[in-house]
């Protein structure tokens, strides 16, 4: 991937900032097939970055990313995974932007799909301006949730209350006991 396609890329891209300005003429530092970088906190892993390749620009302190696996832990075991197509990691600000055919599954059964999201690592939370679709299980059936602006935690669960800015609707599938 060239970073005057990647910079397309953001140009495209549904968020509402604006993209990262990047030197097109710039050569890439380093590019790396089969990248890999982990987050730990305390002894034990709190997420894993996987690429097919990556880009890195030392003058931006960016990786321009294809093909992406982000897994989530707990205690050093997976909770969550959420996959996408592109990505650009701002290494200064730990901000992580994934868009793309973008889901996200946890290992307790909610899903989630959107075309892009922003992972902050400092408030270990996501966000997406996009339109969002997050499914969520109950031992009765399921509730989908979809809307325009959300805040997620890893667990896909909300940061304060489901929080959906725009275009709200819900809709649960299931048996209810009215008794």
């Amino acid at each position: 991937m060239s970073a005057g396609l990647a910079v397309l890329a953001l140009l495209l891209a549904c968020g509402s900032s604006d993209p990262v300005d990047m030197d097109p003429d710039r050569e890439p530092i380093q590019i790396v097939e089969d990248f890999t970088m982990v987050q730990s906190r305390e002894g034990y892993r709190s997420w894993r970055l996987v690429s097919e390749e990556a880009v890195y620009t030392e003058g931006d302190s960016l990786l321009l990313l294809s093909v992406i696996d982000l897994i989530f832990f707990e205690e050093d075991i997976p909770t969550t995974i959420l996959r996408g197509d592109s990505g650009l990691v701002e290494l200064k600000s730990g901000l992580m932007r994934i868009w793309g055919n973008v889901n996200a599954e946890t290992d307790d059964g909610r899903y989630l799909e959107t075309q892009e999201i922003i992972w902050n690592d400092e408030m270990e939370t996501f966000h997406s301006d996009c339109l969002v679709v997050l499914t969520i299980p109950d031992s009765a059936g399921q509730t989908v949730l979809s809307g325009r602006g959300v805040d997620l935690d890893t667990g896909l669960g909300a940061v304060d209350g489901v929080d959906i800015e725009e275009e709200f609707t819900a809709v649960y599938s299931g048996t209810l006991d009215l008794e």
